[in-house]
C-alpha cells in the first residue's frame, strides 16, 4: 500500500507558495505516495494544477478527511486550529516546524533583528522523519495553465512589447506599504511599461498611478485573479514588491525581485527564496522592526521605515541591481 501524506497550510497566498518545495521533495522521495493538501477555498487555485499533489481539501476538514488514515500529517500552519485538528484525524505521525516566534518577539521588543532561518528551511524540518533534509529543498513552484499565460501575454502585447516591470502594490498592513507618490516617481524614472498588481484594496491606487504615469500601464489590481496575477509576473522581466505574497510569486518564476521593507525585516526569514533579489530598506533605524506582521498605522506616527526609503535611493539601487542581472544597461532599457 502506498503512503498517504496530508500537508496543512490554511493561509495566506505567500505562505502557501512557500510550502511548494515540500510537495516536490515528498513526491521525489516517495513517487508512489498520495500527497494531499488542506487549505482555505480562496487559495486552492494556487495548488490545483500542481502535479505533485494527489488531492486538495478545503477547510474546515470534511468527514472523509477525518476518516482517512494518514501515514504522516505535516502541519505547516501550527496554530490553535491545527492543534485542535490533531484530535480529529487518524494518523501515524504528526510533524510541524519551528516558528521561532520568541526570537521574532525579542527582535520587536529590543528593536534589534535576531535572524532566523528562512521559512522554507524551517518548513523542511517537518520532513526529517521521512529522511528528507531541509538542505535538499528546491525552488518555489506555481503552475499556471498555458491559456491563462497566453491571455495575459496578449493583453500586454496590445499595449507594449516590453520588457515589463511588475509592481506589487499590495500589503496586508499599511505599515508595509510604500507611499503612492514614491511609486509614481520610481515608475516614471525607470521608464519601463508597468503592470500594477494587487487585490481590490489596491484598485484605487492603481487607477491613480495609471492616470499619472508617463509610461504604458496595465492594471491588474482588482481585475486579475490569483492565477492571472501569477501569469503577469511570469511574463515580466523584473518585479518590485512590498514584503508580501507578490514577492514569493515572483520567486516561483525565478524573477529578479526588489523588496521594499517597512516595519518588518529580512532577518525574519521571508525573503524571496532561491531567486536574485534586492532588499530595499532604511538601515540603522532605531524603531525597526516594530512588528513581525504590521500595523494599521505607524506606532510613532512618522512611518520613517518607508518614508525615509526615498525613491531616488530605490531608483539607484534597482538600476544597479538590474545592471548586475542583465549585464547591459547600454541596451537602452533604462533610457530616460
Amino acid at each position: 500500500m502506498s503512503q498517504r501524506f496530508l500537508v496543512i497550510r490554511l493561509s495566506s497566498m505567500g505562505d502557501i507558495v512557500l510550502t511548494t518545495p515540500i510537495l516536490r521533495a515528498l513526491r521525489e522521495k516517495y513517487p508512489q505516495a498520495e500527497i494531499h493538501y488542506l487549505t482555505r477555498q480562496a487559495y486552492t487555485v494556487l495548488l490545483q494544477h500542481n502535479p505533485h499533489l494527489s488531492a486538495l481539501h478545503v477547510w474546515p476538514p470534511s468527514e472523509e478527511l477525518r476518516a482517512t488514515s494518514w501515514d504522516g500529517v505535516i502541519d505547516l500552519q501550527k496554530n490553535l486550529r491545527t492543534w485542535r485538528l490533531r484530535f480529529l484525524l487518524r494518523y501515524k505521525r504528526w510533524t510541524t516546524f519551528p516558528k521561532k516566534n520568541l526570537r521574532k518577539w525579542l527582535s520587536v521588543r529590543l528593536r534589534r533583528p535576531f535572524p532566523v532561518a528562512h521559512v522554507v528551511r524551517r518548513y523542511g524540518e517537518a520532513l526529517r522523519p521521512w529522511d528528507i533534509s531541509p538542505d535538499s529543498l528546491g525552488p518555489l513552484e506555481i503552475y499556471v495553465p498555458v491559456e491563462v499565460r497566453a491571455w495575459v501575454r496578449a493583453q500586454l502585447d496590445e499595449v507594449h512589447p516590453g520588457p515589463w516591470l511588475a509592481f506589487g502594490l499590495g500589503g496586508t498592513y499599511p505599515t508595509k506599504k510604500w507611499p503612492p507618490l514614491y511609486k509614481l516617481y520610481l515608475i516614471n524614472k525607470l521608464g519601463w511599461p508597468v503592470i500594477l498588481l494587487g487585490g481590490s484594496a489596491e484598485a484605487e491606487e492603481a487607477a491613480f498611478l495609471q492616470e499619472k504615469a508617463e509610461v504604458p500601464v496595465v492594471v491588474g489590481a482588482g481585475r486579475y485573479s490569483l492565477l492571472e496575477t501569477a501569469a503577469a509576473i511570469a511574463e515580466s522581466a523584473l518585479v518590485i514588491s512590498h514584503d508580501t505574497g507578490t514577492a514569493h510569486l515572483a520567486a516561483a518564476f525565478r524573477k529578479p525581485t526588489g523588496v521594499l521593507w517597512g516595519n518588518t525585516v529580512p532577518a525574519f526569514g521571508m525573503t524571496p527564496w532561491q531567486t536574485p533579489h534586492l532588499n530595499l530598506e532604511v538601515p540603522g533605524l532605531s524603531c525597526r522592526p516594530c512588528s513581525k506582521l504590521g500595523f494599521a498605522k505607524c506606532p510613532r506616527g512618522h512611518h520613517n521605515c518607508l518614508r525615509a526609503l526615498t525613491p531616488d535611493y530605490v531608483l539607484y539601487q534597482v538600476k544597479a541591481f538590474w545592471a548586475q542581472i542583465a549585464g547591459d544597461v547600454s541596451a537602452g532599457v533604462w533610457e530616460e
